[in-house]
């Protein structure tokens, strides 16, 4: 009995294990060879390509054989693929949920997410695009919600990342502009800012391209408007949505930004480059129409935010 359990527990072991290895792994792609694939997982040579072939049998992913040049992924079915991966709960990490906009996205991805027989999903929220796409590198999250913007400036230095969905300009924010407590812009000398916050620190230099004399303020994103209004920063660029629901006597003034106006206003959620189960899922059962519908019901007020 012990010796059956044994090489059902090595086999079961072997599925799960290389159906999270073909998960990142696209259609053309030039399979390991099976040695290469046992070492990697740290499995036999023999239980590995029992793997293999129980997965072919399934038809979840066919394999087609070049002679010398290897064998290639002809094609996979990743959300098959993903059943036997064994992780049947998800987490995402999106902006804290201060704005209406954020809690109607936040509503559609736990409502979708949570549907039945999807599994479990989870909403984390953190602020600070550089931090979300941190911790979903670090395999604490399976994807972040962060802008276009943000998305594209951290995948043009390198970061190992790639849009998985996204959902249109304005589905992140309405816009962003310089919110200041002096009497008119002129007078702003210091300017808050959070550099772990990348959609902040990009316009905020365009903005201090215009005035090279203001001095910046590193300050915590969840403080800045409170440090604001104490007068440690005489202006921030912010959230436009923010201000208007929770700091409407504000000053604010509209920013230069026809060159990013569509996507420093898009969500996207992101995934780490080549996590193919990921994305599949997240196109699957995240579609832009579904998301944004729901957005717009609790912007006007047609839904009560649940997340």
């Amino acid at each position: 009995m012990k010796v059956k359990e044994e090489f059902f527990n090595k086999n079961g072991l072997a599925v799960m294990r290389l159906a999270g290895e073909l998960g990142h792994y696209r259609v053309g792609d030039r399979l390991p060879r099976v040695q290469d694939l046992a070492e990697r997982m740290k499995l036999s040579v023999g239980t590995t390509q029992y793997g293999i072939n129980f997965l072919r049998e399934k038809n979840i992913v066919s394999l087609v054989a070049r002679g010398h040049l290897g064998t290639f992924i002809h094609a996979v079915n990743y959300h098959a693929l993903q059943d036997y991966t064994g992780a049947a709960v998800r987490a995402c990490v999106m902006p804290l949920p201060y704005s209406l906009r954020y809690e109607g996205l936040a509503t559609a991805f736990s409502g979708l997410g949570n549907a039945k027989g999807r599994g479990k999903f989870f909403l984390a929220f953190m602020n600070g695009s550089s931090r979300r796409i941190k911790a979903l590198l670090e395999k604490r999250y399976d994807c972040a919600l962060v802008s276009r913007m943000a998305a594209e400036e951290h995948i043009k230095r390198g970061s190992a990342i790639e849009i998985a969905a996204a959902y249109g300009p304005r589905s992140f924010l309405e816009n962003h502009v310089l919110v200041f407590r002096t009497r008119s812009p002129l007078g702003i000398k210091t300017l808050g800012l959070d550099r772990e916050s990348l959609d902040q620190v990009l316009l905020s230099k365009k903005f201090l391209k215009t005035r090279p004399g203001i001095k910046v303020v590193n300050l915590a994103y969840t403080h800045i408007i409170t440090r604001l209004l104490a007068g440690d920063a005489d202006a921030a660029v912010w959230n436009l949505d923010y201000i208007k629901e929770h700091h409407p006597s504000l000053r604010f003034a509209p920013l230069d930004l026809s060159d990013c106006a569509d996507t420093m206003t898009e969500a996207v959620l992101a995934v780490r480059k080549d996590d193919m189960i990921a994305s599949d899922y997240l196109s699957r059962h995240f579609p832009a129409g579904k998301v944004l519908k729901t957005q717009e019901a609790v912007l006007r007020g047609r839904r009560i935010p649940e997340y």
